[in-house]
């Protein structure tokens, strides 16, 4: 009975820790968000943009900019909105001209960084609404 107990008490605690997480009319990045076009876009022009600093590969080669992949990405983005990565790129990047792109070019590098990580595409485009990326929140693969 103890074993039964505990297994209860486990399931109840993981499903509280997972209802918790995501709030009600949020949806993550794993639910395809972006389109393989948009993150092909964001591909050539992340390659233009931010790979002098960023890395081809998303390891940076600028030891003050992050790696936008492996453990970079896991602690910089993970449980992330992506309206909140949208914010923070468009205020500071590139380092050399912030705010300087227009918000398709910045949703689409998003979009690439997304895919990049693993995240599967869909059948909508990424759109710069920034109430509608409120609602999507970054997991892991």
């Amino acid at each position: 009975m103890n074993k039964l107990a505990s297994f209860i008490c486990s399931v109840a605690v993981c499903g509280l820790a997972v209802g918790h997480a995501q709030e009600p009319g949020q949806r993550t990045t794993l639910s395809g968000v972006f389109t393989a076009v948009q993150a092909k876009n964001g591909e050539r022009l992340f390659q233009a943009r931010c790979a002098p600093c960023h890395g081809a590969d998303l390891h940076a080669v600028d030891p003050d900019a992050p790696d936008l992949t492996d453990d970079g990405f896991k602690t910089g983005w993970l449980g992330q909105t992506v309206a909140n990565r949208f914010r923070n790129i468009r205020i500071a990047m590139p380092a050399d001209a912030p705010g300087s792109l227009d918000n398709e070019t910045y949703i689409a590098i998003i979009a690439y960084i997304l895919q990049f990580n693993k995240m599967p595409p869909g059948n909508q485009k990424l759109t710069p609404d920034v109430e509608a990326l409120e609602k999507i929140v970054i997991t892991a693969p």
